[in-house]
């Protein structure tokens, strides 16, 4: 998809303010102008160009309408209310300054009509983009799982052949850290991602005792973290509705738990999971979806199990200020959050400028390597100050 220039991420920014705010700013813009022209002597001089400006900055947010009455006005101040030469006070003729009003009410209205094309072109793309998501979620392809990988995950479990490390998410207002993420690493040579080992143990028909085995020993691993920090993990549907992991849950306290459902989880029948999760938030557990944006289905994952925490894919975060139609879901999804009472975590933050663009927009917590790579507790209380630096 093209990138938007530059005047529509101004009036992208700007319709973010109250009206009476931006009408207030237009006002004053444009009596600055009369006020430089009068003083630098009248409309003779070249300053009557300065209109452009204000007029511009009405096009953006209001479009065609505003421009045009920007330009209008315009033409009233530096017409019949400003003379020719303000020293003698000779006045303007009639066809000069009507002249100028016309170029005035022309380019504000271009300018508007300018601004509303581009915007148009901007809510195609982002639909485009949007079902292109719905598209590939829909084309998943199965893989027949090669037959010593049965082996390979019964050893795993009888030997417990794998690792506990967190990673930590730190709270983008106070700096500090707010919870720790639950990891498992297979002692595999060589390395295979944990959801290509789930991914099998799940259709060899071992994938919840998996689970448990793994939950289980991040349980004992964070043992010591502080009470303040939060420790989550990540569970699939058939896992939330299986009685084990209340079972496993009585052994632990459940005031200070995050359960993540990811957006990669089919959810075949949403009431039974929400009844689960209804359950665990008894136990005093918050429940986030994990890895939104990645997908057409965390939407549907959001709408019907009203997470308490929203997790951004790095599909998402990454490169904000660089790409408008980013910004326009994130925009879009902490104003979602907001009016839900739910919080916004970030993942995959590798770089201080997307940190920067993430705390100015008002996300709640962060996550990714500029901040902290998985591994064994205890992890930095606060973010470094190299990764606060813009």
């Amino acid at each position: 998809m093209h990138r938007l220039d530059a005047r529509l991420r101004w009036s992208h920014q700007l319709q973010q303010l109250p009206p009476w705010l931006l009408m207030l700013l237009v006002g004053a813009g444009l009596v600055g102008c009369w006020a430089l022209v009068w003083t630098a002597g009248g409309s003779r001089t070249a300053f009557p160009h300065l209109f452009y400006a204000p007029i511009v900055l009405a096009a953006l947010p209001f479009g065609v309408r505003g421009g045009a009455l920007a330009g209008a006005a315009a033409m009233v101040l530096v017409g019949p209310l400003m003379p020719l030469d303000v020293a003698t006070g000779e006045p303007q003729e009639l066809v000069n300054w009507l002249a100028r009003g016309g170029f005035f009410i022309a380019i504000g209205a271009i300018s508007g009509s300018t601004t509303r094309a581009l915007r148009r072109s901007f809510e195609v793309g982002l639909s485009d983009q949007l079902w292109g998501e719905v598209e590939l979620a829909g084309t998943g392809q199965s893989h027949d799982d090669d037959p010593r990988w049965a082996e390979r995950i019964r050893h795993t479990l009888d030997h417990g052949a794998f690792q506990t490390v967190f990673q930590p998410i730190y709270g983008l207002g106070s700096g500090r850290i707010v919870a720790v993420e639950a990891l498992t690493r297979f002692d595999d040579d060589p390395t295979v991602p944990p959801d290509i080992w789930f991914g099998h143990a799940h259709r060899a028909g071992r994938g919840l005792e998996l689970e448990l085995a793994t939950l289980a020993a991040a349980f004992e691993a964070s043992r010591g973290r502080p009470d303040d920090v939060a420790l989550s993990f990540n569970a699939s549907p058939q896992l939330l509705t299986d009685p084990r992991l209340l079972s496993l849950l009585c052994t632990v306290d459940g005031t200070n738990l995050i359960v993540e459902v990811t957006e990669h989880d089919v959810i075949d029948d949403y009431q039974q999971v929400s009844r689960a999760l209804a359950m665990l938030r008894r136990l005093g557990l918050k429940v986030a979806i994990d890895d939104a944006g990645a997908g057409f289905a965390s939407l549907r994952h959001i709408v019907r199990l009203e997470p308490d925490l929203i997790k951004l894919d790095s599909s998402l975060t990454q490169n904000l200020s660089g790409d408008p139609v980013r910004r326009a879901l994130a925009d879009a999804l902490l104003q979602f959050a907001e009016r839900t009472d739910s919080r916004i975590i970030v993942e995959g933050i590798e770089t201080a400028s997307d940190l920067a663009a993430w705390r100015d927009l008002g996300a709640h917590a962060a996550q990714g390597f500029l901040l902290g790579r998985p591994g064994p507790l205890p992890l930095a209380s606060t973010i470094r100050p190299s990764a606060r630096a813009r």
